[in-house]
């Protein structure tokens, strides 16, 4: 037997065992009250049932009625036997008319006696009570003294043994848990089979995800077994899915780290050759420039790198920003630029345009998109609008490619440039896309990239 097998099995065991033991506290429990309990809750409900009887003949007396007619209600409407007989201080003349009275109404006595006691304590409290038991005849004879007026009344019921009975019952009672304990041993194998088989299944399925083989799930039972088997599929396909976004997260880390390697070892290299050159004497009077120009490429992508990293952890305050406003400062930084490349800018911007948000985060992200498409424009003419969309803020900007190898499923992802040559003249760090991208990102903007041929546009939605 398997690990996991002994445990399901300990589970039906445990469900066994615990059901055994609640029939047997109920077989018990129920034993106890018909031994202890039921005898004397059933003699207690006659005394009460006796007494009643006894304060009507109280009531039909006092209403004027006479001691035969009072009798012959009660035993008409009643299951007691009443009879009376004159007081007297005879005890025993006055037991044997009582007994004699009942006789003659059908009901003998193996046992009774009027004790002097009997008669003094209910004529001193108004009625007493005595259980003659009758112990061949198997029954006992419940009888209430009353004295009323001159006569002493004796009502009395027939108070069945009930030893034999609840004896009978017990061994009933035992018989009927026996049958119970084995027919609810056969349904509990049957549940507990119906809850472990699932268990099983689930207990395998775990294991498969510890050993990372993902498979499927499905369990119908219409209770909280399916409820839980769904969760642990999902939680699979979720525990699937971020390993996949893992990997290709330490696929983007190693891409980065060979990227940042090979984008500083031209500027490093020329720095050490230049630095040579000086120190042999060899400096024509631009190695100085070259090297200050080269120091700048490195500061500038390591200043990029630390924007890249920072946007998701620095605190960025938001305010109200206009739109049109950073967008018209980042345009005036680039008509220099555009003026150098023989480009030209054609705007079409919707003014007062507010937005919560943070000002320098979105400035950059005007100033990358414009020096992008600066950067790869062919010639012509760039096209920058903002204005509103379905009740959106929404900036486009559109230029011609003359790449046509331009990937822009990767153009998203750090240092990937669109110039094959990786002339950084033309192409720049490859880090203002995901700069881009990182900040919509984590503000809640939608931005995307549209290739239509030799056109490009990018568009964000605030």
């Amino acid at each position: 037997m398997t690990k996991g097998n002994r445990r399901f099995h300990r589970l039906s065991t445990k469900f066994i065992c615990g059901t055994a033991a609640i029939l047997a506290l109920i077989l018990a429990a129920t034993l106890f009250v018909n031994s202890k309990v039921a005898a004397r809750y059933y003699l207690r409900q006659q005394t009460a049932y006796v007494s009643q009887a006894g304060s009507r003949i109280r009531e039909y007396l006092d209403a004027g009625m006479s001691p035969d007619e009072a009798v012959a209600s009660l035993e008409s409407s009643d299951n007691v036997l009443i009879t009376y007989a004159a007081n007297t201080s005879d005890y025993d003349a006055l037991s044997s008319s009582l007994r004699d009275k009942f006789r003659e109404k059908g009901l003998g006595f193996q046992k009774f006696w009027l004790w002097d006691q009997d008669y003094l304590s209910a004529v001193q409290k108004g009625s007493q009570f005595r259980l003659y038991q009758q112990d061949k005849l198997n029954y006992g004879i419940l009888v209430e003294y009353i004295p009323v007026g001159s006569n002493l009344y004796a009502v009395a019921a027939i108070i069945p043994n009930t030893a034999d009975f609840i004896g009978i019952i017990n061994r009933f009672s035992i018989l009927l848990h026996v049958i119970s304990l084995v027919i609810a041993v056969v349904l509990l194998y049957l549940l507990v089979k119906h809850i472990t088989n699932p268990l099983r299944r689930m207990e395998r399925f775990s294991q498969e995800i510890a050993r990372q083989e993902y498979g499927s799930l499905h369990i119908s039972t219409r209770d909280e077994l399916e409820h839980v088997a769904d969760s642990m599929y999902q939680m699979s396909i979720s525990i699937q899915q971020y390993q996949k976004m893992l990997q290709a997260k330490n696929q983007q880390m190693e891409q980065l780290l060979n990227d940042v390697a090979h984008d500083l070892k031209t500027p490093i290299s020329l720095i050490g050759m230049y630095s040579s050159g000086i120190q042999d004497g060899l400096d024509d009077g631009t190695f100085l420039e070259t090297i200050i120009q080269q120091n700048n490429r490195m500061s500038q992508m390591t200043e990029r790198l630390l924007n890249l990293s920072g946007i998701e952890r620095k605190e960025h305050p938001l305010t109200t920003i206009r739109l049109d406003l950073l967008l018209s400062e980042c345009i005036g930084e680039q008509k220099l630029f555009l003026s150098k490349q023989g480009l030209s800018l054609n705007t079409a911007v919707t003014p007062n345009l507010e937005i919560t948000g943070n000002a320098e985060l979105v400035t950059e992200l005007f100033s990358n998109l414009l020096s992008n498409a600066v950067k790869y424009a062919a010639s012509g003419t760039v096209h920058a609008e903002l204005g509103k969309n379905d009740g959106q803020c929404c900036f486009r900007i559109t230029n011609e490619l003359g790449n046509d190898d331009l990937d822009t499923e990767r153009i998203w992802e750090p240092f990937y440039v669109g110039e094959p040559s990786r002339n950084k003249a033309l192409s720049g760090t490859g880090l203002g896309l995901p700069i881009v991208k990182k900040i919509a990102d984590t503000f809640g903007y939608q931005v995307r990239c549209i290739r239509e041929g030799h056109v490009i546009t990018f568009e964000v939605i605030f």
